[in-house]
């Protein structure tokens, strides 16, 4: 987006620009005034953007800051972490500089300075702020970014980033918050990511703020925001291990299998692994280690594998492990079992 760069506006400003002028420019682009130095669009479901300026504008946008607060604290004090604290931190300086836009846009008013664009001065607003649910897995994702730069000499520009989510893992909530900036410039850029593989109840938000804080303030910002992280399918696949178990020149062999969960809610919390569909063993990552002895499976066995997230939903899958053992037709393959132990007996 860009844009020329104008000032504060009186209370009448909106209803007496000529049709011309950059209110209009952004009313042909699907903005609608919402407020006093206030536009709003929304171009897509649950995403909004806003471009405020003067007192009324950055007092509106000092509101908006104050909620997007308040859901901080909350999720602080349900899961009180170093990222959350951090978080905080940064979202009460960007607070503090709206409040300082405020002050810089009433002082404009006050001495009456013009409020007409100055095409001459370009500024660029390069923004994203998307949130949405995860494909492939159960989760929700949020990203953020800003933008901003001029090409007026000296202009300076302050952009600030946030991205929230929360999804529930085994019945509570788990939360991830990032920020980037407050930080200014005259050609600056912000980023921030949040996601989490997890069930409903579930959200994501994300929002992107640049201010030119010139004598003339304006801002503009975008937040998108979503409550679906819809369950995808479950799977579990056998990954790695050996289809054959050669006993025939030892009486036992270590063996182990890797198996893989995938889809769901992206957080798996056991593998249940089974042997001609009795359960030996549980572990809470892929990796089964067991001996196969002569005896215990002639001919083979059917492996299995059952997967569960965190949801505690299931999947399941299974192969067929041979196992080869000496048949004792040939005394260089059967040997003497003794005390558990092949002895291999010396041959021509």
């Amino acid at each position: 987006m860009c844009l020329g760069v104008f000032g504060t506006a009186s209370p009448g400003f909106a209803a007496d620009r000529a049709n011309g002028d950059v209110i209009s420019q952004l009313q042909s682009q699907g903005w609608t005034i919402v407020n006093d130095g206030v536009l709003k669009r929304e171009l897509r479901a649950g995403e909004v953007e806003y471009f405020v300026f003067g007192v009324k504008g950055f007092t509106w946008k000092l509101d908006d800051l104050r909620m997007q607060y308040r859901r901080l604290e909350i999720a602080y004090r349900a899961t009180p972490t170093a990222e959350l604290k951090a978080a905080i931190a940064n979202h009460r300086k960007e607070i503090g500089s709206t409040m300082r836009m405020i002050q810089r846009a009433r002082s404009a008013e006050q001495q009456g300075l013009a409020d007409l664009p100055k095409d001459s001065c370009q500024i660029n607003f390069n923004y994203d702020a998307a949130a949405s649910w995860k494909t492939g897995v159960q989760g929700v994702w949020a990203e953020g970014k800003a933008g901003f730069s001029a090409t007026c000499p000296g202009f300076a520009g302050e952009v600030y980033a946030y991205a929230y989510a929360q999804v529930t893992v085994n019945g509570g909530p788990v939360t991830k918050t990032l920020t980037d900036g407050p930080r200014s410039g005259a050609n600056v850029s912000a980023y921030a990511y949040a996601d989490l593989n997890g069930g409903s109840p579930c959200e994501s938000y994300a929002y992107a703020s640049m201010t030119s804080s010139n004598l003339y303030p304006s801002s503009y910002s975008k937040a998108a925001d979503n409550t679906l992280c819809p369950p995808q399918n479950l799977a579990v696949s056998i990954t790695s291990g050996s289809t054959l178990v050669d006993l025939r020149t030892v009486t036992c062999k270590s063996v182990t299998w890797t198996a893989a969960g995938s889809g769901g809610t992206g957080v798996y919390i056991s593998y249940t692994w089974t042997f001609d569909g009795y359960a030996y063993a549980t572990t809470t990552t892929g990796s089964y280690t067991t001996t196969i002895c002569r005896g215990d499976w002639s001919g083979g066995f059917t492996l299995g594998v059952t997967v569960k997230d965190s949801s505690n939903a299931t999947a399941s899958t299974s192969r067929w492990v041979s196992v080869l053992e000496p048949t004792c037709s040939d005394p260089c393959l059967c040997g003497l079992v003794s005390t558990n132990k092949y002895v291999q007996p010396i041959c021509p």
